[in-house]
């Protein structure tokens, strides 16, 4: 069960919530990933996202892992599901020592296996196993002999070892290369194969690299043409009549005819802008109503009619005006209001609760706030 704070009173509203969020079904199943995060300026450390199956790739972002894969995963059991079936938003948690991030998951393993025979012990055993290829603690990993070349001349033979070898290497260890690149000698080729290799150590098993170097060559030869052509652009934007004179000093064999050709844009295709769909109940009565006016050959009668209502709904609209539903049973007519911004599938779900055989004013108050209560309405 979900704890609350001791001596924590929930007011009326969160208490209907409570109730609403409690009386709903719990999950069969969930699944918790795991996530290693390299050091940056913080140290080290693993996230473990609980539910992890129902929350979109932009919900890690402030952690920096909206690009990451999950080294690891494993099913919930049921306690944590009863635990996070309260959970509003995303739940992780982050460690930064083995000790403390095995001590928990042994308890959870613990569970796992009285529920389903094996699966935890062999979720535990596959989790400790990354200890050596995921250092925290700030300890240092296994000494390897480092595969920086000597000299220019060696490159090819460098980049081929990193194809065929590199994924024997620590994720730290690339990552440290990675680094030492980037700020000395800055080959393109280099640096796409180690970004590649990365990659791939970060996602998943290690696995030897399927690049080629030919595909190594043609990158690096496409990113140093975009590299010259935002120069030129660039160059050209700032001061067009000495331009060509200016990019010759960075490229001494640059003609005009490359100049033309740098800024040459191709036509783009027109991106049009996302619209978020109408779904407020006076809204889409507006929307079907125009377009009633626009398909159907309406008589004078039914065509001021149809004015006349969506002129009546626009002003309503624009008042911010409650969306009141009258219903009478027994001859007695009560007024249900509702928020002027309520989803028109709430609506129609009223309607159609309080048209039921067999419905009285009591029974529909209930369900009304219900309805009104719940975030769901708008």
């Amino acid at each position: 069960m979900v704890k609350i704070k001791d001596g924590y009173v929930m007011n009326a509203r969160e208490q209907a919530e409570f109730d609403r969020v409690d009386a709903l079904p719990r999950k069969k199943e969930g699944m918790v990933a795991y996530y290693f995060k390299p050091q940056t300026k913080y140290p080290p450390r693993i996230y473990v996202f609980m539910h992890a199956e129902i929350w979109c790739d932009r919900n890690r972002r402030p952690m920096g892992l909206h690009t990451a894969f999950p080294f690891l995963t494993r099913p919930m059991n049921r306690e944590e599901i009863e635990y996070h079936h309260f959970d509003i938003r995303l739940c992780y948690h982050q460690y930064e020592h083995w000790e403390k991030l095995i001590y928990a998951e042994e308890q959870e393993a613990e569970r796992l296996d009285l529920e389903r025979a094996g699966v935890g012990s062999e979720f535990l055993a596959r989790l400790k196993s990354f200890q050596d290829k995921y250092t925290l603690d700030g300890k240092a990993q296994q000494a390897l002999p480092k595969i920086i070349p000597e000299r220019e001349s060696e490159e090819p033979h460098f980049i081929n070892e990193l194809i065929q070898n590199g994924h024997h290497y620590p994720v730290a260890e690339i990552g440290k290369m990675l680094d030492e690149e980037q700020q000395g000698l800055k080959r393109l080729p280099v640096l796409i194969v180690l970004r590649e290799l990365y990659k791939s150590l970060a996602i998943g098993e290690p696995q030897p690299l399927t690049i080629t170097m030919e595909q190594v060559e043609r990158k690096a030869a496409n990113s140093e043409i975009r590299t010259r052509r935002n120069l030129v652009r660039r160059v050209y934007r700032q001061n067009k009549l000495f331009a060509l004179e200016e990019i010759r000093m960075k490229y001494p064999a640059y003609t005009e005819e490359m100049l033309l050709t740098d800024l040459k844009v191709t036509r783009q295709k027109q991106r049009h802008k996302k619209r978020k769909p109408v779904l407020d109940y006076r809204r889409s009565q507006l929307v079907k109503l125009a377009q009633r006016l626009q398909d159907e050959n309406l008589n004078d009668k039914d065509y001021q009619k149809t004015c006349h209502r969506i002129v009546m709904l626009q002003q309503a609209h624009d008042l911010r005006l409650s969306i009141p539903k009258s219903v009478t049973y027994n001859q007695h007519t009560e007024v249900y209001s509702f928020n002027w911004e309520t989803r028109e599938s709430v609506i129609k779900s009223f309607v159609q609760q309080a048209n039921t055989t067999g419905m009285g004013h009591e029974q529909l108050s209930k369900i009304y706030e219900q309805m009104t209560s719940s975030n769901y309405s708008f």
